[in-house]
């Protein structure tokens, strides 16, 4: 037994030596053919930052130098990518093992790419294969991400009247948890065609706050056929909301979609919120003397109605 372990060993050593040696001939090969990763320049978080600034485009390719050999291949990869009709003129492809930018987009393994546009980021999610590579970067051009606000939310979903415009997966975020912004951005390139990604600002929207009792940071809400349901799973990375949106809402209750509030609604609010500050002010004795003499007003106004109706009556009964 102990000699068949050793020869099975020794058999998984060779073949990581004849992968090892594969990878690094591919690499070889094309930088005789004119192509090396060393004319991939490497940048660090400031160079980002000016990029972001400035609303660049900027596909990065995150690698460990020497201890990792899929970032050989990664690297391989985008190397000949650069110049292909596919890629935007204005897209710059670099690298980076900066820790301080890795640090913060929360890279957390490599190799990855990343592709900043539109002041926000997308990261890529399948294999190293040019092909692969070119038609994502195609997809991921332009952003999916839909912003909704108090305003335009039902007129944009109609999630409410029978979303006559599909299915919508909507976040809801605030400063402190927008990583998930990144997440929905991949998602969404991934989902395009099939569901509606958007993502709603709740310091800046308390109308749907409140119609949807938001109560966590992010919080995720899939509206389907005139039902929501709410993601309640603890770890929001892309695959978990792409399992999500695929079927595994369906293990999660459907609530029934509240309507939104008519103009008459906000203000019989509005109306009330004002009566409950004055109550809670200085002019406390004053609002409850107004409210007392509106009430009796409008019971001598019933009063005066009923005896007249009472009045018609009995006119009636004499004749």
């Amino acid at each position: 037994m102990q000699n068949l372990i050793l020869k099975w060993s020794k058999y998984i050593a060779l073949l990581a030596i004849a992968t090892s040696l594969i990878v690094h001939q591919t690499v070889d090969a094309q930088e005789e053919a004119g192509y090396s990763s060393s004319s991939i320049k490497d940048i660090d978080l400031s160079a980002w930052q000016q990029s972001y600034n400035e609303k660049q485009k900027l596909l990065v390719l995150f690698y460990q130098p020497d201890t990792c050999d899929r970032c050989v291949v990664a690297l391989n990869t985008i190397t000949q990518i650069v110049g292909q009709p596919e890629i935007p003129a204005d897209l710059e492809i670099v690298k980076s093992s900066n820790p301080d930018l890795v640090s913060a987009l929360g890279v957390r393994q490599f190799p990855s790419l990343v592709y900043l546009r539109e002041q926000s980021y997308v990261t890529y999610d399948g294999s190293y294969d040019v092909e692969d590579v070119l038609e994502w970067v195609q997809q991921a051009t332009n952003q999916v991400t839909r912003q909704l606000d108090d305003l335009s939310f039902e007129h944009l979903t109609q999630a409410a009247t029978g979303a006559t415009t599909g299915d919508w997966l909507v976040a809801f975020y605030t400063d402190s948890c927008r990583s998930i912004l990144p997440v929905l951005d991949t998602l969404g390139v991934r989902v395009r065609g099939r569901i509606n990604v958007a993502k709603v600002n709740i310091a800046e929207n308390p109308g749907l706050v409140e119609r949807f009792k938001i109560a966590g940071c992010p919080e995720v809400i899939l509206f389907k056929q005139s039902k929501m349901y709410k993601c309640t799973l603890p770890n929001l990375d892309v695959a978990t909301l792409k399992s999500f949106v695929d079927g595994f809402y369906k293990n999660m209750q459907a609530q029934v979609i509240p309507l939104p509030k008519s103009h008459f609604d906000l203000i019989t609010e509005s109306i009330a919120d004002y009566i409950k500050v004055q109550l809670e002010g200085e002019n406390k004795s004053i609002v409850l003397a107004g409210a007392f003499a509106a009430a009796v007003i409008f019971l001598l106004i019933i009063f005066c109605c009923c005896r007249s109706a009472i009045g018609d009556t009995s006119k009636q009964k004499t004749e």
